[in-house]
Order: structure tokens, then sequence, then C-alpha cells
């Protein structure tokens, strides 16, 4: 599900915020922690994008032998972005 670029500016300024708030980290400057926070919440979310790509990059390489085995293109693409998912270790 997509996420709002400005859901997760606010999210990561919020997190900041609140660890400061709870002494769990210190930080001088707040904004460049927040920054951080927000490239580390965009980078989780775009691995899902990453696969997603990349298992239709497979497909359409091979797409011909698709069509000759007659297989479905949703059901091609879950088993191989499931392959992906399990090779990379992610949670998606």
């Amino acid at each position: 599900m997509p996420i709002a670029r400005e859901y997760v500016t606010y999210l990561s300024r919020e997190l900041t915020r609140r660890l400061i708030e709870a002494k769990a980290i210190e930080a001088p400057r707040t904004a460049a922690v927040a920054d951080w926070v927000h490239q580390a919440i965009t980078e989780e979310l775009n691995v899902e994008n990453r696969i997603n790509e990349e298992a239709r990059a497979i497909l359409s390489a091979h797409s011909a032998q698709m069509q000759q085995l007659g297989a479905g293109y949703s059901e091609a693409f879950r088993k191989i972005k499931n392959e992906l998912v399990r090779q990379k270790k992610v949670v998606l």
C-alpha cells in the first residue's frame, strides 16, 4: 500500500520527537535525525517496489515461455515475487 510522502515526513518528525522526549536518544540537531529517520523509512517502504520491478523484469524476459506453457501472469508474478522475497530475506 503506497504511503503519502507527507505522511512519511510527519511520521519521521513525530518518531524523532517522541524518542527524544522519552530520552531514548539524544540529538543536538533534531532536524538532522528526523531527516535520517525519513530516509530509513523511505528505503524500507521501497523494498517491495524494487522486488515488484525485478519480478516484472523476470516475467518480461520469459514471456515467450509463459505463453507456450499457458501460464497466468498474476500467478507467475506472485510465485516469482515470493521467491525473490525468500532469496533477499526481507519482510513485506
